[in-house]
């Protein structure tokens, strides 16, 4: 997580949000969406939008991401705050709850955010591993996943792999309908199980076998393979039936929901990572081979648009667990998945998906 100062100083006074007793100091924390004369609009984490007037003698103090005090902060003007800039204020709300008073401000900029955040990234990509949760041991504080082998061997894409805790390590749990690493709650260990995907980053042993982590994250996934049955897409909504139960299932989408359409050639590898097989004959590890970046492949699939979709096209959605088991918010929605949907084992009727869905869509510079 890069913004701790942030969420530290804003505290329970955040929690009270626009809509407390007025009036009174609040400190909301959000992003600058419009600049104007002496003042600017926040748009809130909480939701509404607030007008920021600025007080005389103001201050601004521009702090990087990861901070976790002050020592690091360096005064900065009014002129180098933009929009996009993630800003926390201090400040007293006005009798409507629509604006509020500054007196101080901590600002991290846009562009040290996505710096930060792109690092973050790249950290998770050279010392993270991702899987689906086999074993968990309370006793020892260790939980067994199945991890994709990198490269992915012949015949045996993953490995089982043993995961231990490091001295403070860090425990998070995406929060309800929502696979944003900014999202993840504080967690504990007693809330892994079995069957949860999971992504820690940390070190790993010489022979590949055990993990110890620094930071984890896990959430209860769904992957549903579905069959549309109507679709809404003004209201950004497909109503499906899961092939699974046969039940209806209400698929909401969102801004951070991601849609694409599968080419052929991409469905059938993605089929045979499934079926344990290596597309083409050929692992990673083979001379001529070339290493298989499906998330890459996956990002560059084009995107599917709402109203594309007709009656009975087959679809799998990825989600996490949410509120409502008849309803799910969409991380990922893919068309075009029927070579996939075919390789499921016979006589079953539920999707097969393998550890190529496990790194979809992770959020802003996490997993």
């Amino acid at each position: 997580m890069i913004l701790p100062l942030l969420a530290a100083w804003a505290g329970s006074a955040l929690a009270q949000g626009p809509g407390a007793a007025s009036p009174q100091t609040i400190r909301p924390i959000g992003v600058v969406t419009k600049l104007q004369a002496g003042s600017f609009t926040l748009h809130t984490d909480a939701g509404p939008d607030l007008l920021i007037v600025l007080a005389d003698g103001v201050s601004f103090l521009r702090v990087p991401p990861g901070a976790t005090n002050l020592q690091a902060a360096t005064k900065i003007a009014l002129s180098d705050i933009n929009t996009g800039d993630r800003v926390l204020v201090r400040g007293r709300v006005s009798e409507d709850q629509k604006s509020i008073v500054a007196t101080s401000m901590i600002v991290m900029t846009k562009s040290d955010l996505a710096g930060a955040r792109e690092a973050e990234r790249l950290d998770w990509q050279r010392r993270g591993i991702g899987g689906a949760v086999q074993a968990v041991n309370p006793e020892t504080k260790e939980i067994k996943v199945m991890a994709p082998n990198a490269p992915p061997a012949p015949g045996n894409p993953t490995n089982l792999v043993t995961i231990a805790l490091g001295a403070n390590a860090v425990l998070l749990r995406y929060a309800p309908d929502s696979v944003k690493f900014s999202e993840a709650k504080p967690s504990t260990f007693e809330q892994i199980k079995v069957g949860d995907q999971m992504r820690a980053l940390g070190t790993k042993s010489e022979d590949g076998g055990r993990f110890t982590a620094e930071k984890m994250v896990s959430g209860t996934f769904r992957n549903l393979g579905v069959t549309v049955v109507s679709v809404d897409a003004q209201g950004r909504a497909i109503s499906v039936k899961d092939l699974a139960s046969g039940l209806p299932i209400l698929v909401r989408t969102n801004a951070d929901s991601k849609l694409h359409r599968l080419p052929p050639t991409l469905a059938h590898v993605l089929a045979t990572l499934d079926s344990g097989g290596t597309p083409g004959g050929k692992s990673g590890s083979e001379p001529g081979a070339e290493p298989l970046d499906v998330q890459q492949m996956l990002e560059r699939a084009p995107v599917l648009d709402l109203g594309e979709l007709k009656p009975g096209d087959p679809l799998i959605v990825v989600s996490t667990e949410g509120v409502k088991p008849t309803e799910v918010m969409a991380i990922d929605i893919l068309a075009g998945v029927e070579p996939i949907l075919a390789a499921r084992p016979k006589g079953s009727n539920q999707a097969v998906l393998g550890s190529w869905s496990l790194g979809m869509n992770g959020g802003e510079g996490g997993p």
